[in-house]
């Protein structure tokens, strides 16, 4: 099916002409030592002898071949790698920003997540580099809510609400949304002004109990649309341990207390693709099966997110799930994928019937340069500085339907 919506949605304003979040990290002293030695799309392989030996953890990646992506700088003509929570640290990814020698900023990253300019992250500053890299890309809530029916949807484990902006702009209206953490509350309630918005740990009987309460009174009797959700993914990451014993892997299947108990048309669940392969599948099959005793007909799609917009190399499980059967489908590649996401230099997307996915360029060029644990987290935007297309996207100047359209006129 084809996901751009027949009737393009219209812009959003850029009522306030302003830039927020726009901050990024501190590095050490040996940290820049490091970002100087690392050209475009360059990693920790390009390091000198010598700046390797004034660190341990260089070194032992250095005599084992860590990761390629291990102290990366992006590349201005591709899309990123992954943005994870761990953006304010050069060694944990490819962070470094491409032409300027620092970690890319918090508005960065959300841009490179497909967050609007206008969405705003509150809390501590290490909890906003969290919010921010454990988001659902917009695009990718978007893309997928174009494929249901719309009405009312509950977000668990809402985090800062990245699922939730994209079912927005699909049409669809959050009822409640519930996250364990406050940060990410006050995040998500800023941004969601109609939500009501729940702190609550799942986990807990009687939360779950008063949440479900306050759910059913704001359905007033009515048959919710969809429950949707991103139970924490630490469990299943190949960034993390991935211990079969951690108890976040238990939050996915609280998931199924809802079902029970709201009965809604849809689910959607997501999460990182190591969802598949921990306990040699069972723990994804288990989900799937207990789905099925429920009465839902399911499938399990894996999305790449720069097929859909987002200047990002992003890899997500989502499982659907449907009580009539009428399951929504695997949505159309909108742009071309990169064929190695692994692959570094000479990297090349894969099909030419598509046109090329967007890049950290087009993302980020136009935002002001800042040095190396500076910015401010609210200045004036310059719009002489838009380039592109996706850069109007981010200021609300253009719709994403509109900007597919041209993409794919210019292909």
């Amino acid at each position: 099916m084809n996901s751009v919506s027949a009737n393009a949605e219209a812009p959003e304003q850029d009522v306030d002409n302003m830039l927020y979040n726009h901050t990024c990290a501190t590095l050490s002293e040996l940290d820049m030592e490091i970002v100087r030695s690392v050209p475009s799309g360059g990693n920790w392989r390009n390091l000198p002898e010598a700046t390797i030996a004034k660190s341990a953890r260089l070194t032992q990646i250095y005599n084992s071949g860590g990761r390629t992506t291990y102290y990366g700088r992006l590349s201005g003509e591709l899309p990123s790698y992954t943005i994870n929570t761990y953006f304010n640290r050069p060694g944990n990814g490819t962070f470094i920003h491409p032409t300027q020698n620092r970690l890319i900023s918090m508005r960065e990253a959300a841009r490179l997540q497909s967050f609007p300019d206008r969405y705003r992250f509150l809390g501590s500053f290490s909890s906003r580099f969290k919010q921010i890299g454990n988001a659902v890309p917009p695009l990718l809530g978007k893309v997928l809510g174009d494929g249901l029916k719309c009405g009312f949807y509950v977000d668990l484990f809402c985090g800062a609400g990245g699922l939730s902006e994209g079912l927005r702009q699909a049409g669809h209206r959050v009822l409640v949304a519930t996250d364990l953490n406050r940060h990410m509350c006050e995040t998500y309630r800023l941004n969601h002004e109609n939500a009501t918005v729940v702190q609550a740990n799942v986990l807990n009987e009687a939360d779950t109990d008063n949440l479900i309460d306050t759910i059913e009174s704001k359905l007033k009797g009515r048959t919710l649309n969809l429950l949707a959700g991103g139970p924490p993914c630490q469990g299943f990451s190949t960034a993390g341990k991935r211990s079969p014993s951690d108890v976040r892997n238990s939050l996915i299947f609280r998931t199924l207390v809802f079902i029970h108990k709201l009965r809604p048309e849809n689910v959607l669940i997501e999460n990182v693709p190591g969802i598949r392969w921990i306990r040699q599948g069972r723990l994804l099959k288990t989900m799937l099966d207990a789905l099925t005793r429920e009465g839902y007909h399911h499938s399990t799609l894996v999305l790449k997110a720069e097929e859909y917009g987002v200047p990002q190399r992003r890899r997500r499980v989502f499982i659907m799930a449907a009580r009539n059967g009428d399951l929504a489908e695997k949505p159309d590649a909108l742009f071309s994928s990169v064929a190695d996401p692994s692959a570094r230099g000479d990297t090349i997307t894969g099909s030419h019937s598509l046109p090329p996915p967007i890049t950290v360029s087009e993302a980020i060029q136009d935002l002001p340069e800042i040095p190396s644990g500076g910015g401010v987290d609210s200045i004036e935007y310059d719009r002489s500085k838009i380039h592109s297309d996706y850069q109007k996207y981010m200021r609300g100047l253009v719709s994403i339907d509109n900007l597919i359209a041209r993409r794919a006129e210019q292909a």
